[in-house]
């Protein structure tokens, strides 16, 4: 496989991950609302954090890391749709705390990074797009070498990530300067409700 070709793969394969709605993505809005894009680069330093581990591991050990990761993704799924309803409950909590800015109290704090980290390894959706289809791309770019291979992927992949969550973030934030402070409470609901669906169907699906 060429460099070109290797990227072209990478990149076309990633945007069915990157650009997936998932819990990362909602988080995403709402500190985004708050913050602005800078919430966007901490969610997207967060993701980075466990993202990179996660293609050295598999590139390194692609079998044994695979059936490791397999055999734990009911127990990462349950933990993890617990956590998302839990980040839920914030935000419905944190509602009562809205400024004539629109700017939550204490929401300049750390949050966007450590719920990028939180959000990312708890969400097995992330992890079984790795272990299927993000599986391959590593597979592929191995014939550069282990080394080469995990730094020519996560290269390919990560900038996407970044210019998605940073953008989304943006937009968000711009929106909610526009709005009205009863629609945002009403924006922060629904986008409440959507983490809330996600983590039932994480919860669901790994007790069934």
């Amino acid at each position: 496989m060429e460099l070109g070709e290797l990227m072209l793969e990478v990149v076309g394969v990633s945007a069915s991950g990157v650009l997936a709605p998932g819990p990362l993505f909602i988080a995403n809005l709402l500190h985004g609302a708050r913050q602005g894009s800078k919430a966007g680069l901490k969610m997207a330093y967060g993701h980075t954090i466990v993202e990179f581990p996660l293609i050295a591991l598999l590139a390194v050990g692609i079998v044994s890391s695979f059936t490791l990761l397999n055999s734990h993704l009911n127990t990462i799924g349950l933990v993890g749709g617990v956590a998302i309803l839990g980040f839920a409950a914030f935000q419905v909590l944190s509602l009562r705390q809205i400024k004539d800015n629109l700017t939550l109290a204490g929401s300049k704090g750390r949050g966007p990074f450590f719920t990028g980290i939180v959000l990312t390894a708890l969400n097995p959706f992330f992890l079984v797009w790795w272990l299927t289809v993000g599986l391959k791309v590593i597979a592929d770019s191995l014939t550069f070498g282990v080394v080469a291979g995990i730094i020519l992927v996560f290269g390919f992949h990560i900038w996407m990530d970044y210019v998605w969550l940073i953008g989304s973030a943006y937009l968000s934030s711009r929106g909610a300067s526009l709005l009205k402070s009863k629609y945002y409470v009403l924006l922060v609901l629904g986008l409440t409700g959507a983490l809330v669906y996600f983590g039932l169907n994480f919860i669901i699906a790994s007790i069934t």
